[in-house]
């Protein structure tokens, strides 16, 4: 059963507002901004500051192995670089401008499958996108494996130009893209299944082509990654294999690590699957969204929980800082914070730099003046054990503020006698 272009036309209207509206109602309260955000803008600004050409990104903090961590690519650091400055360092404009680059993709796909599919395959992908917890939640804050959605739109149209047209630039464009979201996050390695299993189907595989444009253009993709590898004696290839293999959560499958790589060929897939059965698309269409819609809301749980976003949330981080700045930039001093388990509070040392006010370093505990801590209303700052208060040794407190109903700010200065 087809539908008419005017229903498409209203009905795409419709999901895109609907999108756009589950994601960006009360935005800032409910934008997550924490450890990994204020962190990776932190290394991003300093790279900036210091005209720093970096051939790594950030450490994968997750996995290790024997304190040894290995690192993604450099292109994070740079999207971030470039963000960071045409909105002033903003994370929350960053975090907008990222969920309207990521609509524009997904309906970038959702014309595509349009035009090579029908009507009812594209509005069942917008759909699926529109209500899914899991994309509504990661909307809400940036991360490096967030790139590997955009990067798969292209990579699979990509693709299927290779796999219709035999032009080779088609193959070179897609392996390129496949280096460059390795460079995101090394899950973009799992396109790899996929593409085996698409070039044995099409008799392709055998093609000189997958031998040598595929690891040639794949190279080129991260080739600062590379260049590292090379000049650091494969320092993390060595250590990826020795954290997968030998330590306890190396081997430790998360949800982003399929999703997010496997997003578009699956769905790809699923439309073409719903193209070719003969009965009632739309009525399918509506209830393969519903159940994985469904199945979502069951099986996925909110990374951060919504009662640890009304604690510690972007607006009283705001707030915070303008209680720590409220009589200019203070000497010596240091931010901690014993809520949310980021206990050096990127988040708010990286808006503190952002505001001109520079905080002590992190291995600087012991020799800050004056501290600014935020904790648990229960959880006062005279027993607190965790080294960046106790390393300051005696403290008074100089000013304690309710922050909301369960955590205190305090400013504690050092006892000097």
């Amino acid at each position: 059963m087809k539908i008419s272009k005017v229903f498409f036309i209203f009905s795409l209207m419709i999901l895109s507002g609907i999108y756009l509206c589950l994601r960006l109602y009360k935005f800032e309260e409910k934008t997550i901004y924490r450890l990994d955000q204020g962190l990776h803008l932190l290394e991003s600004w300093e790279m900036v500051q210091n005209k720093d050409i970096r051939l790594v990104g950030p450490m994968v903090s997750s996995k290790t192995f024997l304190d040894r961590g290995f690192f993604i690519g450099p292109q994070y650091y740079y999207v971030l670089s470039f963000l960071g400055i045409i909105t002033n360092w903003n994370p929350i404009l960053i975090t907008i401008f990222l969920l309207l680059l990521e609509f524009c993709f997904i309906l970038y796909f959702v014309f595509w499958i349009l035009k090579k599919i029908g009507r009812i395959e594209a509005l069942t992908i917008l759909s699926l996108f529109t209500f899914s917890k899991l994309f509504i939640i990661h909307s809400r804050f940036f991360w490096n494996p967030h790139f590997l959605l955009p990067l798969g739109v292209l990579a699979i149209i990509s693709l299927d130009s290779y796999l219709n047209r035999k032009k080779v630039k088609y193959l070179a464009f897609f392996s390129f893209l496949w280096g460059l979201a390795f460079g995101f996050h090394y899950a973009a390695i799992l396109w790899g299944i996929p593409l085996l299993a698409i070039l044995i189907k099409n008799k392709m595989f055998w093609n000189k082509n997958t031998f040598i444009v595929l690891p040639m253009f794949f190279i080129l993709g991260d080739l600062p990654w590379f260049i590292f590898e090379l000049r650091n004696n494969f320092y993390n290839i060595k250590t990826i294999w020795w954290t997968m293999t030998q330590s306890v959560d190396g081997g430790k499958i998360e949800l982003h690590y399929l999703v997010y790589p496997w997003i578009i060929f699956a769905l790809y897939w699923l439309v073409k699957t719903i193209s070719k059965i003969r009965i009632n698309k739309i009525l399918l269409g509506i209830f393969i969204v519903i159940t994985i819609s469904l199945i979502q809301v069951y099986l996925i749980k909110d990374s951060i929980p919504n009662n640890q976003l009304k604690v510690w949330n972007y607006v009283i981080e705001k707030e915070t800082i303008k209680k720590i700045l409220i009589n200019g930039c203070p000497n010596n001093f240091n931010v901690a914070n014993t809520v949310t388990g980021d206990t050096r509070s990127y988040d708010l040392r990286f808006l503190l730099i952002r505001n001109g006010c520079k905080p002590m370093d992190v291995d600087k505990y012991p020799e800050t003046k004056t501290l600014f801590l935020i904790a648990p209303i229960e959880r006062r700052p005279e027993n607190e054990t965790v080294w960046e208060v106790s390393s300051v040794g005696k403290v008074k407190i100089k000013r304690e503020e309710k922050l909301n109903e369960v955590i205190m700010f305090y400013e504690l200065k050092k006892n000097e006698n």
